[in-house]
């Protein structure tokens, strides 16, 4: 009991940081300060047709068109920062990120919605489509409202340091601390910050990056995350007795360049404590994924990328998910043309966690053009 009143009370506190961001940005805003700074706005946009083979009892739909817009805002005076991001979608309409900043020197200190530091894929392109090279994101990359099974948007605080070390490499930390998503009708809820509420436990991520060059794209790292996911309307959890879960995650990533090729991957160890009425259940799986791609000419990239989950079949916990996907290889061709623009195929092989039988697997066909308009003033 004790426990279930500190976690509301730490999320209450949480509320009332982001409100006082919010008030504090409004208050920027009626002022001259503004004027002062820079100003930088990212619209992304993307839309395409998908295609999956599959049977008509469940699983995605057969046939759809996805079209996103994406706004990313940025302001920047002296050491100050704001940053806030809205996805307007077939599929949803949502304030994705919002946070105020402040830097001192190599570190930067953030209050607000933020991406999870040790979901590294989300970390580095967010949600504008153009700046990704595949379509879609592996599992463990995938949003809550997109078939993701672990949280990727925290409410709270984050610091991110970079540290140099021997000659021009660097170890760069990333924490966070705030307010998780909750498990609802088979997906994640992460906390609304247009209609927040409380029913949301604490979550922690660390990630600890090595750059061989401070000023390069290559790393390496560790990612950590810690996450009280409390039960919100989910029929299975409640026809199971299950009241929380308590998650703890840990991984290794790389993001690796070369003159013509690119790797990025990352593996994650799942451990949750399903806590129900009279006992804890622990059930674990390891998820992971490595795509690479290859630019054999100056507008084309040629990607492959293989997923593949372990120990997923006796999991209480994705049993709250359905239709997630457990395994998938992916092969696509990508063209970039006019500057900022890209079009996109790639087909897939999917199986869903479920039982891996025979209905379970399908083929996956999407087709995307994208882009990215960029206004700074």
């Amino acid at each position: 009991m004790l426990e279930h009143e500190t976690t509301n009370h730490m999320t209450l506190y949480t509320r009332y940081w982001i409100l006082s961001a919010i008030v504090l940005t409004a208050l920027l805003n009626s002022s001259q300060a503004l004027s002062k700074g820079q100003h930088d706005l990212l619209l992304f946009l993307s839309g395409g047709p998908a295609y999956n083979e599959v049977s008509p009892e469940s699983g995605p739909e057969g046939s759809e068109f996805v079209a996103d817009a994406d706004i990313v805002y940025s302001y920047t005076n002296g050491r100050f920062k704001i940053l806030g991001e809205y996805l307007l979608s077939t599929d949803e309409s949502e304030l994705e990120r919002f946070k105020l900043g402040w830097r001192e020197a190599d570190t930067i200190g953030w209050i607000g919605r933020i991406h999870s530091p040790s979901r590294y894929w989300n970390s580095t392109y967010h949600h504008g489509q153009y700046m990704q090279t595949s379509i879609s994101r592996p599992l463990i990359e995938q949003f809550e409202d997109d078939g993701g099974v672990l949280p990727t948007h925290i409410t709270g605080l984050m610091l991110e340091t970079m540290s140099s070390l021997r000659g021009s490499s660097g170890l760069q930390t990333t924490v966070s601390f705030g307010a998780g998503p909750s498990i609802g009708k088979d997906q994640l809820q992460p906390v609304d910050l247009l209609d927040p509420d409380s029913n949301h436990g604490a979550a922690a991520d660390l990630r600890l990056g090595f750059l061989p060059d401070q000023l390069g794209d290559n790393q390496v790292g560790l990612v950590m995350g810690w996450a009280d996911l409390e039960i919100d309307e989910n029929e299975t959890a409640e026809q199971a007795g299950l009241q929380r879960v308590e998650q703890y995650t840990i991984g290794a990533y790389l993001d690796w360049n070369w003159p013509n090729w690119k790797v990025i991957g990352t593996v994650i160890y799942v451990n949750n404590q399903d806590k129900l009425q009279t006992q804890t259940l622990k059930d674990t799986f390891t998820s992971g994924y490595i795509q690479a791609q290859y630019s054999f000419h100056e507008d084309w990239i040629l990607y492959g990328r293989l997923e593949e989950s372990n120990d997923t079949e006796d999991s209480l916990y994705l049993t709250l998910f359905p239709n997630t996907i457990a395994d998938r290889q992916v092969l696509g061709l990508r063209f970039d043309f006019a500057r900022t623009q890209a079009l996109t195929l790639e087909v897939a092989r999917v199986i869903e966690f479920a039982e891996a039988d025979s209905q379970d697997r399908f083929g996956q066909a999407m087709l995307q053009w994208s882009t990215v308009l960029p206004w700074t003033w």
